[in-house]
């Protein structure tokens, strides 16, 4: 039952996979500007911020005391003091030629608004087993599959050389994310003990694949088209 419960995660995952996504493909065909890659790094910014956050709740919600040292683990990583995640993707933008300064302060997207109120939803509304489930298969092991394809882009199409401080918060989420992930999936796995809970871990993982699906359309459209909404035109 277990290998088959981690395969049906895996397949809920994968059926929208933001990997797949047109924003992405275009930035691995060294398409996007380097500030269209930027700007992609602000609504991160936004999203990862709301994820901690979602995190920490989570870490001081739940009684178990390996997840909660899973949590905690995760959270020391991306918030080390000496060299945060977040100031990570700031390093990326200014390396575009963006003001590392205006990252806090640039637009939130209604897709980016909508995947970070649909996560508190997720840790408020949900069982744990359910809410880490959506969280680290649904979100963060996609991240891995994404980063596999765009950092070869960094340093063909972009002038990053491999190792380069501007992209490391690409190159390190390669190790970093297979290792959470695969700890994410054994906890999901050993805890949704139960077809019920099963049953909404996979809801969890594919309703978290659109969200973030969703975000990718909004950053899609505004950084190359400069479309803030999707309000139709009665003149068209």
């Amino acid at each position: 039952m277990s290998r088959n419960f981690h395969d049906q995660l895996a397949a809920a995952r994968d059926k929208n996979h933001s990997m797949d996504h047109p924003f992405f493909e275009l930035w691995t065909a060294g398409k996007l500007t380097k500030e269209q890659t930027a700007f992609y790094c602000t609504q991160h910014f936004h999203y990862v911020g709301e994820y901690l956050n979602w995190l920490a709740y989570l870490a001081s919600q739940i009684p178990q005391r390996d997840v909660k040292a899973y949590l905690f683990e995760n959270l020391g990583d991306e918030e080390d003091p000496n060299d945060r995640h977040l100031d990570m993707l700031k390093d990326y933008v200014a390396a575009c030629g963006v003001n590392r300064d205006s990252v806090e302060g640039a637009i939130l997207l209604p897709g980016t608004e909508a995947l970070q109120n649909w996560g508190w939803r997720l840790v408020y509304q949900s069982p744990w087993q359910a809410a880490v489930a959506g969280m680290f298969v649904g979100l963060e092991s996609q991240f891995l599959g994404i980063c596999q394809k765009i950092v070869p882009a960094l340093h063909r199409h972009y002038g990053h050389e491999p190792g380069a401080r501007a992209i490391r918060f690409f190159e390190e989420h390669i190790e970093a994310d297979a290792i959470h992930g695969a700890k994410g999936f054994a906890i999901v796995e050993k805890y949704c003990n139960t077809p019920e809970l099963q049953a909404l871990a996979l809801r969890a993982v594919e309703t978290a694949t659109v969200k973030r699906w969703r975000y990718m359309n909004a950053i899609y459209w505004y950084a190359l088209h400069g479309k803030e909404d999707d309000t139709p035109s009665l003149g068209a």
